[in-house]
């Protein structure tokens, strides 16, 4: 498992598919493998980097659900294992990410309070047992930010959430946890700290995740961001540069963070004014990834800006325009819309 866990977070996802098969096929009848593979599957669904996602996502919903179904045959012959309390309540959030990307907003909530019950009873029987406490306090911290669209449906379902008390749990687990170590500094710093804009903690944390895991582009995504915003732009430069050294120009359209290096690249060379070419080549390479619509629009932009200040008018009025056909950022449609009035006012 530790093996399992090393390669998935340095991005050996192929290895670590191997060594998830090699478990089941050693012990077909435990949800600990299937649970890894649901594991390395969600992060690479995440990352984008499959040519076939939608068989991707079925062969994940075949695995969740074996996984599911293990983890409550072992809790039937031992209700009172705190491992297996666990195995089931991460079983279920997998399953809930499955329901989450078919909009399955019910099927979601459901399985997040399963869950956090669960993981509850696990700290009943073993408040030391630490690996607990990621999973609540993600729940917590979730609930109480729920977008108003389902609101009803988790007042209907008895949801509520605390931001403080997840966040401290969510600590709690970061600090002492043993398997839910990382996911829980990751969630930390990635959603909690970066929606507070915390960015001293932001980065300080992730240095520590990417320092132990150098093949993880989700933590240098998140490193160059918060070193964005500290305006640090040598740092994003540096840690973008190693990634790029890293992974070869084949991999540049397969994961979606190197998309968003790329374009933090761009926007550091762009603030320190000393490689327009490079910038504009980062925020291509961003804009060529083809998604999420928020990156292309703020790339976009950013290259856009850029030709508007070498003097080519032509090619700036078009990338603005691009900026409000794709719409994906309210503040780069607002200065899009700006600098063409201006250069179409000239």
């Amino acid at each position: 498992m530790d093996s399992a866990a090393h390669q998935t977070y340095n991005y050996r996802f192929d290895d670590a598919l191997m060594t998830a098969d090699s478990m089941i096929s050693a012990y077909p009848d435990l949800p600990q493998g299937y649970i890894y593979k649901c594991g390395i599957y969600s992060k690479m669904l995440v990352e984008e980097c499959f040519d076939s996602p939608d068989s991707v996502w079925q062969e994940y919903k075949k695995t969740v659900d074996i996984a599911c179904k293990l983890s409550r045959k072992e809790l039937k012959v031992n209700p009172d294992n705190v491992e297996g309390l666990f195995d089931y309540a991460g079983a279920l959030v997998y399953r809930s990410r499955y329901e989450a990307n078919g909009s399955d907003w019910l099927g979601l909530l459901s399985d997040g309070v399963k869950s956090r019950k669960v993981l509850e009873k696990a700290i009943e029987l073993d408040p030391d047992f630490y690996d607990a406490y990621s999973g609540i306090g993600a729940f917590n911290y979730y609930a109480a930010h729920l977008p108003w669209y389902l609101k009803p449906v988790a007042l209907i379902l008895g949801i509520s959430g605390n931001e403080r008390e997840g966040i401290t749990q969510l600590e709690k687990a970061a600090r002492f946890g043993n398997y839910s170590k990382v996911e829980a500094a990751s969630f930390l710093a990635e959603i909690v700290y970066t929606n507070k804009k915390e960015y001293d903690e932001v980065a300080k944390l992730t240095l520590e995740l990417h320092d132990r895991y150098p093949g993880n582009l989700s933590f240098v995504r998140t490193l160059c961001h918060a070193c964005y915003k500290l305006h640090d732009y040598a740092e994003v430069i540096r840690y973008a540069d190693r990634s790029f050294a890293r992974y070869p120009a084949s991999d540049s359209g397969r994961f979606l963070s190197l998309a968003y290096i790329r374009f933090y690249r761009g926007e550091s060379y762009a603030a320190l004014k000393v490689n327009y070419n490079l910038a504009i080549s980062d925020y291509s390479k961003a804009i060529e990834m083809g998604q999420p619509s928020i990156l292309m629009t703020r790339a976009y932009y950013g290259r856009g800006s850029l030709y508007e200040r070498l003097g080519m008018k032509r090619k700036a009025i078009t990338d603005f325009e691009s900026v409000l056909r794709l719409n994906g950022d309210d503040n780069a449609c607002k200065q899009a819309r700006v600098a063409l009035d201006s250069l179409k006012g000239e």
